[in-house]
């Protein structure tokens, strides 16, 4: 189960969309800030668009916790900001060449039947993220 997890951050970190997807099971989700991305396509489009937004993204795993059927990883997230980057508002925040560290919570469901993901959560600090980003707040 640990195996199947780290096999997904060593693929998220070259960003290798194919074997990211090895990673999921035949029927994945992947929840993020912006909601739910279900089946291959979605899911696939939503690691495409974090690469595209941050093209040197890399996350380091600090701290792993695995049960029966779960895995949660405690990371951070480093990457330049150099593509758009759609918030959960819906607005698209262009590249602004800022290089960005946010610490995250990942929690992977895995599918026991076939010991791969089935769904995958990320939490992270949006606002955390935004001030780095160098974006005005509401007031």
């Amino acid at each position: 189960m640990l195996d199947v997890v780290e096999r997904y951050f060593t693929a998220y970190n070259a960003h290798d969309l194919g074997e990211v997807m090895a990673c999921y099971g035949p029927e994945p989700r992947a929840v993020g800030p912006g909601g739910p991305a279900e089946g291959r396509s979605e899911v696939a489009s939503y690691h495409t668009s974090v690469w595209h937004a941050f093209p040197d993204v890399r996350v380091t795993v600090w701290q792993k916790i695995v049960t029966e059927a779960a895995v949660a990883v405690a990371a951070v997230g480093t990457g330049t900001h150099a593509g758009p980057f759609p918030l959960t508002t819906g607005e698209v925040v262009e590249a602004t060449g800022r290089r960005v560290s946010v610490r995250s919570c990942w929690m992977f469901e895995i599918d026991v039947g076939c010991g791969l993901i089935g769904c995958s959560e990320v939490f992270y600090d949006q606002l955390e993220l935004c001030v780095q980003l160098g974006l005005r707040l509401p007031a």
